[in-house]
Formats: structure tokens, C-alpha cells, sequence
């Protein structure tokens, strides 16, 4: 598979669809520089590959708690471990790192006691588990929706933007069984057109269309882009661990959030005030960039970095130990 690469117009597409995930293609047609059926028939291709794909969530909007889990296990147990936490609904990514650590997880949950729960009795059953740091989340300042691929102009991206708008959270509530409903579709395809998802729930077009601009435009639910990772530009992935003075959290999480790099940016409760997950072009790049967090934020302590190995889940999809999504 290593033939199959993204190029030029590749990635600017995907960058046009990390902006506006849901945009038309006639409207990214004039951005990216191909027609819509051009687009159309070269995004049927990134998706059938697994080499670009659409994830949906539950976001800031939603009533969800998280933590970033760090595992450490016995080495003979490390694919058993894995294939077997793959299978639990509540985490949705999993990486298998080079650190101090052998995994870091990603834990979604709908309440304080169904963590609780994984964390303190369904965790423990994994045989080969030997050490566990859990790192509760307070707070999400930036997540993968606002990292970018830097393959277009700041003129074409607010281009993008004027000719699309961003989803509109509306007055009106959405009820729940449609919001759940919408949210199962919109994992299976984040890209299901109006009518497809009126059909699908069974009312009208502008029921349907104003149900999904509330639950996007209120980040109850978030569409992103995803590409293969190892395919990217961007093919390096590393977690830091970070220690702040209390009263300089905000400040220093705040410009975190800001770095091209960050694809996640957490407070958090434990040994550590913040995670950061970064996206670099080389692992060399890891020098620079600890030495612009020393110099711009001199008030973070590395505690602890994780590069990141394998992904066999991401964001609740499976992927093949090349970095592809498995459709």
C-alpha cells in the first residue's frame, strides 16, 4: 500500500475538508481546483483505501467525561491487551508508544460512574496489565477539528469559510431520540446528505436539516476529517506530559491550544496539569519544539513524552497496523 500516496490536490481537498467537513463539493470545487465530480470520485477513493475518512463524537457540548490513560504491560500480553480493549465501547483511541509507557488511551465516557466503573473494575480484569496512570480530564481547550494541514493559502481558507458557514445552533431543542439517532448515522457516514438523513429518520427535510445544524453548531456533536497518519505529511505523533504552577494553567494551556502542532490540549487532574498530543513532520522536529516551549512558555516542566508507535483504534475506528483506516 505504500504506493498509494496523497498528492497535491489530494491534500489540498482534505485540508478544504478538515475547514468544512460537510461542504458541497461544487463549493470546494473553485478552492481545491477540480470539478465536484473530480472531488466526488477522488474522495470515494481516499475512503475505499482508508486513507482518509470522517469521524464523528460527542463534543464539549455534550454530557461526556474523558481521561488519558497511560498502560504499562507485559510484553508477551501487549497484542492480546490491545485487540481486547479495541473491543471496549469507551475507548476510543488507542496508541502504542515508545516511553515510559507502553499504551496511552483515549476514554470517552457518558458519566462519572461509568469511568469510575472501567477504571477501577473492568481495567483490572486485562491479564498483563501491570501499572496504570490515569490523567482525568477537566478540561478540553483544543481537540483534531483545529488542526490543519497547511495545504492552502489563508485566502482560500477564509474564502472557504465566507462561501460556507459554520452550523447554527438553533433554539429550538432536538429530541433526544433524534439526536441519538443522527449521531449513529453520522458515525457511519459523516457526510450523509439532508435528504439521505430525512429519509433514514423519517421526517421532512427541514426537520432534518435544522436537527443537524443545532447538534453541530452546539458541538454536541463534532464531523471532522481523519487521514491515515504514516501517509501524511505529518506522520509523527507525540504525547507530553506537562507540569505548570497552578496559577499559570489557563494561561500556558491557552498557548498550547495556539501551536500549528497541537491536535489535543487538556487540563487535567493528577500528576501532571496538562496534556498535549502534536503532530510533527520528523522526529527531529521534537528538539525544536521543546525548545519553543521553553523559550515562549518557560513555566512547563516535561514530565514525561510518549512517541507514538501503532494506532490501532482512533477515535473509535479500527486501523490497520499501517496507519489505515479498516473499512
Amino acid at each position: 500500500m505504500r504506493d498509494i500516496e496523497f498528492d497535491e490536490r489530494d491534500l489540498r481537498l482534505l485540508h478544504a475538508l478538515q475547514v468544512r467537513p460537510r461542504a458541497p463539493w461544487t463549493a470546494l470545487s473553485s478552492i481545491v481546483g477540480a470539478d465536484a465530480v473530480t472531488l466526488t470520485r477522488r474522495w470515494a477513493v481516499l475512503q475505499e483505501t482508508g486513507l482518509a475518512w470522517m469521524t464523528s463524537y460527542r463534543g464539549a457540548g455534550a454530557r461526556s467525561v474523558g481521561a488519558v490513560v497511560e498502560i504499562s504491560c507485559i510484553p508477551s500480553t501487549l497484542v492480546g491487551i490491545v485487540n481486547a480493549l479495541a473491543r471496549e465501547r469507551v475507548v476510543i483511541t488507542i496508541d502504542q508508544t515508545a516511553g515510559s509507557q507502553d499504551l496511552v488511551l483515549c476514554v470517552l465516557c457518558t458519566s462519572e460512574a461509568e469511568l469510575t466503573m472501567f477504571l477501577l473494575e473492568r481495567l483490572p480484569t486485562f491479564a498483563g496489565i501491570t501499572s496504570t496512570r490515569t490523567h482525568r480530564i477537566i478540561r478540553i481547550l483544543t481537540d483534531a477539528q483545529n488542526w490543519r494541514l497547511k495545504s492552502l493559502h489563508e485566502n482560500e481558507v477564509r474564502a472557504l469559510e465566507r462561501a460556507v458557514p459554520p452550523p447554527h445552533a438553533g433554539k429550538s431543542l432536538v429530541p433526544d431520540s433524534v439526536e441519538d439517532d443522527l449521531t449513529r448515522i453520522l458515525l457511519i457516514d459523516g457526510r450523509a446528505s439532508v435528504s439521505d438523513l430525512a429519509q433514514w429518520l423519517r421526517i421532512s427535510p427541514a426537520r432534518a436539516k435544522g436537527a443537524l445544524s443545532n447538534i453541530l453548531g452546539a458541538q454536541r456533536v463534532v464531523v471532522r476529517l481523519d487521514i491515515a497518519r504514516t501517509f501524511s505529511p505529518w506522520p509523527v505523533s507525540v504525547w507530553y506530559f506537562l507540569r505548570v504552577p497552578p496559577a499559570k494553567v489557563d494561561s500556558v494551556a491557552a498557548g498550547l491550544a495556539g501551536l500549528d502542532v497541537a491536535r489535543f490540549v487538556a487540563t487535567t487532574g493528577g500528576q501532571y496539569s496538562l496534556v498535549l498530543s502534536v503532530r510533527l513532520r520528523r522526529v527531529e522536529d521534537m528538539a525544536v519544539l521543546e525548545r519553543q516551549l521553553g523559550e515562549r512558555l518557560p513555566s512547563v516542566e516535561i514530565g514525561d513524552r510518549s512517541i507514538v508507535l501503532r494506532t490501532p483504534k482512533h477515535m473509535g475506528k479500527r486501523l490497520y497496523p499501517d496507519g489505515r483506516r479498516i473499512v
